[in-house]
């Protein structure tokens, strides 16, 4: 399939379909940094308290507070399953890989051009709530990528915040608008 040759409807499903790959490998790899931190301070954390046993005598009251931390830290860890959740955003990231690949394979006939957004509806299904402010990032990212940030690219791009940005994975952003 060639790309000029792409209908508007055809260019917005692999332009969503690339966003969405973006989005995917960027959650996945928040989720990865966040069960890496908390496993590294945990073991941090359990390690002093470890040595303290050790010692003989009565343990201060910071060092309680150390083991403290590093077992909420380790629920957490576990409760909210920064790696399974890494895991789900690796797969929705594989799905929209391989519906790429079909985009760019199939020819360009209405018939095929339906089963592909069936095919990402039923990916989209899967998903978790997205994070807007995110979304709209890996958007502004695939413009510039795509080459249109150089004439006239504004016209498709949305002004994320400064606090969007910093909470792009933390808060869900309902209200962004077109730069």
């Amino acid at each position: 399939m060639n790309l000029q040759d792409m209908s508007d409807d055809q260019f917005r499903l692999l332009f969503d379909v690339r966003r969405s790959i973006r989005y995917h490998d960027r959650r996945r790899a928040f989720f990865e940094r966040l069960h890496q931190i908390t496993g590294g301070l945990t073991v941090l954390l359990s390690g002093s308290v470890l040595f303290d046993i050790a010692r003989p005598g009565d343990s201060p009251a910071w060092l309680l507070a150390l083991a403290t931390v590093a077992a909420v830290l380790a629920a957490w860890d576990i409760v909210v399953g920064y790696a399974a959740k890494a895991g789900l955003h690796r797969d929705l990231k594989a799905r929209f890989v391989a519906l790429e690949i079909r985009l760019l394979a199939s020819d360009d006939s209405p018939a095929s051009w339906s089963a592909h957004q069936g095919e990402r509806l039923a990916i989209e299904r899967d998903e978790p709530p997205i994070y807007r402010a995110l979304d709209v990032l890996c958007h502004n990212e695939l413009l510039r990528a795509e080459g249109f940030g150089q004439n006239g690219g504004a016209d498709y791009s949305f002004r994320v915040s400064r606090i969007q940005r910093l909470t792009r994975h933390l808060l869900h952003w309902a209200d962004i608008k077109p730069a």
